[in-house]
């Protein structure tokens, strides 16, 4: 049972994963990597709310959109201050997955220069850090611009990655973070057919 993909480790069977998404979440990787000479990478999950009638792949758009304008006003914000403004390189990808209740779900990840951004923040803020941020764009995404709807989002536990390409173990780092994400290409609870794109990933 080959659980490698390019001889790196992966979290399923290699025949049981979308060998496209291997590629292009390796690649997300490597050209993050090109951009900047650290990256943190923050994993979230996104859910929709009950009975939510939009669930196409606008709203992921929207989401990203949003964050893409709040990280915009941030810099604003910063270089008003007078203050350094360090290049964010957002680069992220997205699976949508349905899980047995029949609701869609997005599982993503951000990839940004961590001179920019290295943490979260606390995850009961309603604004000021990077978690509330991500809630801010999903709710925006959702048509509740302004409103921070509880459960909605969701930080796992140890869901931030660091790689510096200057470190002893930028391999091992990477590896790891390339690992985590290799779920995104499991085939199971994937919903190919239905006219919603199940994979997303900026470009480069």
């Amino acid at each position: 049972m080959i659980k490698t993909y390019n001889n790196l480790k992966i979290q399923f069977p290699l025949d049981e994963c979308n060998k496209l998404y291997l590629k292009n979440l390796n690649d997300l990787i490597e050209s993050s990597l090109f951009s900047s000479n650290r990256i943190t990478a923050f994993r979230f999950d996104l859910r929709f709310p009950h009975g939510h009638i939009d669930q196409s792949d606008r709203v992921i758009t929207k989401f990203f959109e949003s964050l893409k304008a709040q990280l915009k006003a941030k810099d604003v914000k910063t270089k008003k201050e007078m203050k350094r403004v360090y290049p964010h390189n957002l680069r992220y990808s997205w699976v949508r997955e349905r899980d047995t209740s029949g609701n869609d779900h997005f599982h993503c990840v951000i990839i940004v220069n961590k001179d920019a951004y290295s943490v979260l923040g606390g995850f009961n803020q309603e604004e000021g850090n990077m978690a509330a941020r991500i809630k801010r764009a999903w709710c925006s995404a959702l048509g509740s611009p302004g409103i921070i709807i509880d459960g909605l989002v969701h930080f796992p536990v140890n869901g931030t990655y660091y790689v510096d390409n200057n470190a002893k173990d930028k391999s091992i780092r990477q590896a790891d973070l390339f690992y985590r994400l290799s779920y995104f290409a499991k085939n199971a609870t994937k919903v190919y057919g239905s006219g919603k794109r199940s994979f997303g990933c900026s470009r480069s």
